[in-house]
């Protein structure tokens, strides 16, 4: 039989908390609450949940600095955590990728079944270190950039496939967020002959 998912709540107004619990409780995820910072991660340890709804202004220590302490310990590293928040400002936004948030909702812009949602599309994907980007560039001469890149890795700069001569595709998977990592995954592979 598989495991209910254990969904960690962090909210420090009651009536939000007690709202998303009996939501999630009714889709059939266990539920877990802290209503501040210390809590949760008090919380975390005990328990530890397959996904973290996590306020940023919290009553003792922000939901930042939980999450920072989340990602440094190896048990959370891939648990998905999802700020949820009053706060829309775009540095708000690149903090929290910065940090390892695996999204970023503002209150204000969602429904309680978009978020709903949003936890159920978690959860089933796996996973969340950090948002991944995954980039596809046709190689081509005439793309300057996409060239250059298949070029400094190495490729000829107008790679043609060998079985149908169509154009290459450069994929590059990493984690772009962090500005300080610089790695990324490159492979070349033909869209017409190769499944991606």
């Amino acid at each position: 039989m598989p495991e209910i998912p254990n969904v960690l709540i962090v909210e420090d107004e009651d009536l939000i908390r007690d709202a998303y619990a009996l939501r999630l409780a009714h889709e059939g995820y266990t539920v877990t609450q802290a209503a501040n910072g210390r809590e949760a991660l008090s919380r975390a340890r005990q328990d530890p949940p397959h996904l973290v709804l996590l306020d940023v202004m919290l009553p003792d220590i922000s939901g930042f600095e939980v999450l920072k302490a989340l990602r440094a310990d190896h048990r959370f590293s891939t648990v998905p955590v999802l700020l949820f928040t009053n706060l829309s400002h775009h540095m708000d936004k690149h903090l929290a990728a910065r940090m390892g948030a695996t999204d970023f909702i503002v209150k204000s812009d969602v429904s309680p079944a978009e978020v709903v949602d949003k936890v159920k599309k978690l959860l089933a994907e796996g996973g969340g270190v950090r948002p991944i980007a995954n980039f596809e560039l046709y190689v081509d001469p005439d793309q300057g950039d996409a060239a250059a890149l298949a070029s400094l890795l190495g490729y000829p700069r107008d790679l043609r496939c060998p079985q149908c001569q169509g154009r290459m595709v450069l994929q590059l998977s990493g984690d772009f967020s962090d500005p300080w990592s610089r790695l990324f995954r490159a492979r070349i592979r033909c869209p017409a002959c190769l499944p991606a």
